[in-house]
């Protein structure tokens, strides 16, 4: 008995998905790749959120020509150091080198890959665990496996993980509440 397409995955290369990129620094030296208001700048500790709407530097007109930019909706993964910090855009941003970005192209759906990037995350300090520190270039990063259904099965998972996230979070901030009026 054969199993229907549609309950079906399948095992894809990252680098099938969409489009892989590392991201870079826009020298700090020069004041003007910075701005207070422009387009985020992800470093490994601006993730702390699943969806990153913040971060503590921003990249100016000019810093956008010298950076590597991920489109909204990618998944920014980190493969140095700090293995599995990761996050989806939610605008335009660029990214320092320790993190890898997935764009995916319009077979996948972004919200299914972040929480596939945990099981990704996983491999790679797996493989990176016997080196002094921790790294995952690009082309290793590129070449990792991961098990995806159809798009319509995506999108429905993705939703129904963005829903648990969100209700997580929600009780998050209300037990942060709740012990700070406690303990004032």
């Amino acid at each position: 008995m054969s199993r229907d397409k549609a309950y079906t995955w399948e095992q894809r290369k990252l680098k099938e998905i969409g489009e892989i990129q590392t991201g870079n620094t826009p020298p700090t030296t020069d004041s003007q790749n910075y701005s207070e208001d422009g387009m985020l700048w992800v470093t490994p500790t601006d993730i702390e959120e699943l969806v990153i709407t913040k971060t503590a530097k921003r990249i100016s007109e000019i810093g956008k020509k010298k950076a590597r930019i991920a489109s909204k909706g990618s998944v920014l993964v980190t493969c140095i150091a700090s293995i599995g910090k990761n996050t989806l855009l939610s605008e335009d941003a660029a990214f320092n080198q320790q993190i890898n970005s997935i764009s995916p192209n319009g077979e996948y759906d972004s919200y299914f890959l972040l929480t596939q990037s945990f099981k990704i995350s996983e491999k790679m300090a797996n493989s990176a665990a016997t080196a002094t520190m921790q790294i995952v270039n690009k082309s290793q990063f590129s070449n990792l496996d991961t098990i995806l259904p159809i798009y319509t099965e995506q999108v429905e998972i993705g939703r129904l993980f963005l829903y648990l996230d969100n209700i997580i979070t929600l009780h998050q901030r209300r037990s942060s509440r709740i012990i700070k009026s406690s303990a004032a």
